[in-house]
């Protein structure tokens, strides 16, 4: 797993570098993905060494990007998108709290209070990027499952952790995802 911090730190870099120049209509509210891109690069390291997104960094995260979203409200006068934010925060916790009880061995209430932060940050762009976001974290996963079954590298009845695929999914969708909203939603 040595090899993987450095990966990890460089990946940290790439995600600030695309985000900074991809979205720069992000305003103020930038510097609140830039700081979860950076705690999602320790929560991808834990959850594939420990599968679990321990509280020490799912709070934080939560409350960096509520407080620094919040801050960019009052800046931009943004407060219909940070009200879109919160709200997509309480659907997504929701709606991943309902899979994990109903699947406690498929998803971890780590991935549930992960899923809030994905709902601040994509909900302040807008709905449709936020169902986008979500689907794309369950495509992702599928991927890698499949990958590691086919490669022998997992079971049928492995634990695969679904914070990276929910993190890289949120980093692709923040780029692209108005684009894929408008494609595939009609939005």
């Amino acid at each position: 797993m040595s090899g993987l911090r450095p990966l990890l730190a460089a990946g940290t870099a790439a995600a600030w570098a695309l985000l900074g120049v991809a979205r720069d209509d992000l305003g103020a509210a930038l510097p609140a993905y830039l700081v979860v891109a950076a705690l999602g690069a320790a929560m991808v390291y834990v959850d594939i060494r420990e599968h679990r997104l321990p509280d020490w960094l799912t709070f934080p995260a939560l409350a960096a990007a509520a407080a620094t979203l919040a801050i960019a409200a009052g800046v931009d006068g943004a407060w219909d998108a940070y009200g879109r934010a919160c709200a997509a925060a309480a659907v997504s916790f929701a709606f991943f709290l309902v899979l994990a009880l109903l699947r406690p061995s498929d998803l971890g209430l780590g991935d549930v209070k992960l899923a809030a932060v994905v709902g601040l940050l994509l909900g302040w762009i807008g709905w449709p990027v936020l169902v986008v976001g979500i689907f794309g974290a369950f495509l992702i996963g599928g991927v890698v499952g499949v990958v590691l079954l086919t490669a022998g590298r997992a079971g049928r009845r492995s634990a695969i952790p679904f914070g990276p695929p929910m993190l890289l999914a949120t980093l692709a969708v923040t780029v692209w995802g108005d684009s894929i909203a408008a494609t595939y939603l009609g939005f």
